[in-house]
């Protein structure tokens, strides 16, 4: 008998099945005509292991030993994968925008004038930069995703139990759109599996923004001086709660936000505030370039009224950050196809479907949520 799966647990696995089948397509069609075929195959292959997956986690005895297994056989799986493949083969920066930020910094050069190996600039800011420096020592920066994927898999056990841990350890083992990114040592799933894991962590321990102002403002903050998009999953938890505090508090959370993330930038302000703030290719023009401010507007008028009406429930938090985030990238990308008339161009280098990996951990906790209960 197929185990029971919900509309609920759909609505997050549905877009997690979305995401991985758009890599599978994009990269398959450069090795085989049958491309079609074998994104149909994937999709059909990934309904028939979320009732798999739904009818084993409630017959498992020992689920926690089976995640740590799991996890294990990740991280393995996953540094082979790194260090079988030449960094400097793969046409994705995003390790090098990191890596050559420090060699710059330690030879005393500033840092956000280095180049790429593919000859582009770093986007990321500095707390983003900082926290990967200890990966810098070890040789890799790419290191940075199993530290964090591991963090994520020890929240989540702490607040919800060995079967969803073993769930989401499980998707992100079955996730192609993961192991792309871990394959090419690419830093902005790890940044949302960094968010997803705060996002767990301070549903689970009850943190409310009106006796927390000032923690959660620098906090916030901080994750602003990662990446801007790292904002949207707190944004969504806190949405609601924002706008329950009084005007003097919403001024404090937003001034004590704006400071944290200015303050963050002083030394390299300081260093070089020309190359930092008018340079062609500062890391906030990186950043913001996709997509316009009309896109930005029309993205902000809808995430306000889901939060509004549409947060709720824990799982629903997370399945409704997923959906923003996935939002976010459609629109740069409708806006982008209208203006060059590129309907038929998504799996061309004209357009950046690894944005859509932002989502994928939010989505896998959802479904990971649903599908254990």
């Amino acid at each position: 008998m197929l185990a029971k799966v919900t509309i609920s647990t759909w609505g997050a696995y549905a877009p997690y099945l979305f995401i991985n089948l758009l890599f599978v397509l994009k990269y398959t069609q450069r090795v085989t005509p049958y491309y079609v075929g074998i994104g149909v195959l994937n999709v059909l292959v990934g309904v028939l292991l979320l009732y798999a997956m739904r009818w084993g986690v409630q017959r498992i005895k020992h689920p926690t030993y089976m995640g740590l297994s799991l996890l294990a056989a990740l991280l393995i799986g996953g540094l082979w994968l790194q260090y079988a493949i030449n960094p400097y083969d793969l046409q994705v920066d995003r390790w090098s925008a990191i890596h050559f930020f420090w060699d710059e910094c330690l030879q005393g050069n500033y840092p956000y004038a280095a180049g790429t190996h593919l000859g582009g600039y770093g986007s990321p800011f500095p707390v983003w930069q900082l926290f990967h420096f200890p990966f810098y020592v070890l040789g890799n920066v790419g290191l940075s995703v199993f530290f964090v994927t591991a963090m994520l898999c020890w929240v989540v056990y702490k607040a919800y139990g060995a079967k969803t841990t073993l769930l989401v350890t499980c998707l992100l083992c079955l996730s192609p759109a993961y192991w792309y990114e871990v394959a090419v040592r690419s830093d902005l799933i790890t940044n949302m599996l960094l968010v997803a894991t705060l996002v767990v962590w301070l549903q689970h321990k009850k943190i409310s923004l009106s006796e927390h102002v000032v923690g959660l403002a620098c906090i916030m903050g901080l994750l602003a001086s990662t990446r801007f998009v790292a904002l949207v999953p707190m944004a969504v938890l806190y949405g609601k709660q924002f706008l329950q505090l009084s005007f003097k508090q919403q001024c404090t959370f937003v001034g004590i936000l704006l400071l944290v993330f200015v303050l963050t930038f002083l030394p390299f302000l300081c260093w070089d505030g020309n190359m930092l703030l008018y340079f062609q290719y500062n890391p906030f023009v990186l950043q913001t370039r996709q997509g316009s401010w009309l896109v930005l507007l029309l993205f902000a008028c809808i995430a306000i009224f889901s939060v509004l009406y549409f947060s709720g429930k824990q799982q629903t938090v997370y399945a409704l950050i997923g959906y923003l985030l996935t939002l976010l990238v459609v629109l740069a990308f409708a806006e982008k196809m209208l203006l060059n008339h590129a309907w038929t161009m998504i799996f061309t280098s004209m357009f950046d479907i690894t944005y859509f990996s932002a989502a994928l951990p939010f989505y896998c906790l959802c479904t990971g949520i649903y599908a254990s209960k």
